[in-house]
């Protein structure tokens, strides 16, 4: 059963036009993820969070929550669990917990804010490289929006793992957005 859900997940992560929203982004999330008890549905959320990924496509939360409830039915996923992979996978569009369970996936997901500057300009980079398609400025005053829109919430992260990485993501958050 296992193998029906992670192998199409894995090819869809080892896409050639991810660079940042790729497996070692879920393998990241799920090492780090071994701080929390997550549960099946939490880790189901992670591996579906990026599923389909168009760097064009407004949709993709909606497109991989809609994916998980396909094949999580497909293998016999109790409705409720279904619905609330999909709910969380829903919430990673807005980075806002709405359900159970939500806060630990979003904290992982956004963890790479608080990464040493270094790191942190290397997944910038990444992230270029998947908008390749979008010319130089337009990226810099969408990264200068994400940036600033994100250092304007009163919380980053919801739990006490993300917490403590809250510090230093609001400090690369503005050295990032001085920069753009």
């Amino acid at each position: 059963m296992a193998s029906d859900l992670l192998l199409p997940l894995t090819r869809l992560y080892l896409e050639p036009h991810r660079h940042y929203h790729s497996l070692e982004h879920i393998a990241h999330m799920l090492h780090a993820g071994r701080e929390f008890p997550l549960d099946d549905v939490q880790t189901m959320a992670i591996w579906f969070h990026d599923a389909i990924y168009d760097p064009r496509s407004k949709r993709n939360e909606e497109d991989s929550a809609e994916l998980a409830g396909r094949l999580l039915r497909a293998n016999g996923w109790a409705e409720t669990s279904v619905q609330r992979v999909e709910r969380i996978v829903l919430d990673t569009k807005l980075h806002q917990p709405t359900v159970d369970g939500a806060a630990a996936v979003l904290d992982l997901d956004l963890m790479s804010l608080a990464l040493p500057w270094p790191e942190f300009a290397r997944n910038t980079e990444r992230i270029r490289a998947e908008f390749a398609h979008v010319p130089e400025a337009d990226f810099r005053a969408g990264r200068r929006h994400f940036f600033r829109g994100m250092l304007a919430r009163e919380r980053l992260f919801f739990t006490p793992f993300g917490e403590r990485l809250e510090p230093l993501a609001r400090a690369n958050l503005q050295r990032a957005a001085a920069v753009e």
